[in-house]
């Protein structure tokens, strides 16, 4: 049972990989045949794929505890505005991230990296975690609270750019099932590059928010499997994720 979970949330993770490398095969000819329109609504849907990954709890792991997972994002369908993606006929488009995060005493928090690398796309991120409010033994049934920040640097072939999120989360850290809700904040720039002298250094940007609401399960000791369900800067996503935290 234990394998075919983890088996069925790896192959979640690789399905969205998949879906998300797509629309760049098409990126160069869009952004020329569309003269860059939509630049804006591009970089909030990949803004908020990353910003989507940043939580999956509210509670840190503090020291001396660490965190290694995979989480992955999926959006729907492109933002309305978002031609680039809409044109190249994309439907369902998303990430999936691999993620550490450990405890550090000296300033009470998490600090966490974060990345990945394919089809000459790639990301690369760090952030911290703190908490703000952490339950015991006693208190377990008081959710925990914590705040986020990410920086993010993106690059593929014919664009690069920076995604920075802010976020505040709160989970009920209970037996087997632990939900959680969170807000966030992502702006993000993308800057087209290798296109045309026409095109090349104009830039999308986005400033948007994000809900999101879920449930981590823990069936083993230290292991663990999440989905959400995320409101991605009005439009929808759906967010999921497995892990070790110790």
């Amino acid at each position: 049972m234990k394998k075919t979970i983890i088996a069925v949330a790896l192959a979640a993770l690789a399905s969205s990989n998949t879906v998300w490398a797509s629309p760049f095969d098409d990126f160069r000819d869009q952004v020329a045949l569309t003269a860059s329109q939509g630049m804006d609504a591009f970089a909030a849907d990949v803004g908020g794929l990353i910003g989507g990954t940043d939580f999956n709890s509210g509670r840190t792991v503090g020291f001396p505890g660490f965190e290694v997972g995979m989480a992955g994002v999926v959006q729907t369908k492109p933002n309305s505005g978002n031609i680039i993606l809409k044109n190249a006929g994309v439907d369902a488009f998303g990430i999936a991230l691999a993620q550490g995060s450990v405890g550090v005493p000296v300033i009470g928090a998490d600090v966490a990296l974060r990345g990945i690398g394919y089809s000459g796309f790639s990301i690369v991120g760090f952030g911290a975690r703190y908490p703000v409010f952490k339950s015991g033994t006693v208190t377990m049934f008081i959710p925990d609270v914590s705040v986020s920040a990410f920086y993010d640097s993106i690059n593929y072939d014919y664009f690069s750019g920076s995604h920075v999120s802010l976020d505040a989360a709160a989970s009920f850290n209970i037996p087997i099932i632990k939900p959680f809700v969170g807000v966030g904040y992502d702006k993000t720039t993308i800057e087209i590059k290798g296109v045309s002298a026409l095109v090349n250094g104009i830039e999308g940007k986005a400033s948007k928010t994000r809900l999101t609401l879920g449930a981590k399960v823990s069936p083993f000791p230290f292991l663990y499997l999440y989905g959400a369900y995320t409101l991605l800067h009005s439009d929808t996503a759906v967010n999921f994720g497995l892990g070790a935290r110790f």
